[in-house]
């Protein structure tokens, strides 16, 4: 394995978290953007094996760092958030391949590997 941007070992908890957030991501349950900010910690470690995936997640966090998704939108105001609901739309259709990708080889990973 590659330990390009691995600061530690993953817990076995945050390997659980990491193939759950993937799957979510598969199922439809979650956004590219939503799933992304709950990897991008675990893209520090060795909960995503794959040094291209860890470089995706990285990326795609930084990118998007300044959107509002998930909880943290209740404090925007509503006019500031329509203006960010367009680009939002459009940086989940520009990452949803490639990561959609990245989460079918993290969902894949056995959890004791």
């Amino acid at each position: 394995m590659d330990r390009t941007f691995i600061d530690r070992i993953a817990s076995d908890s945050e390997r659980k978290t990491a193939r759950d957030v993937a799957q979510a991501m598969l199922d439809g349950r979650t956004t590219v953007l939503e799933a992304v900010r709950k990897l991008v910690s675990l893209a520090h470690t060795d909960a995503i094996a794959d040094v291209e995936d860890r470089r995706r997640i990285i990326g795609i966090a930084s990118e998007t760092d300044d959107l509002p998704v998930g909880e943290v939108r209740e404090l925007w105001a509503p006019s500031a958030l329509q203006i960010k609901d367009v680009e939002i739309a459009r940086c989940e259709e520009l990452y949803k391949a490639p990561f959609l990708e990245a989460c079918q080889r993290i969902a894949a990973r056995p959890l004791d590997e």
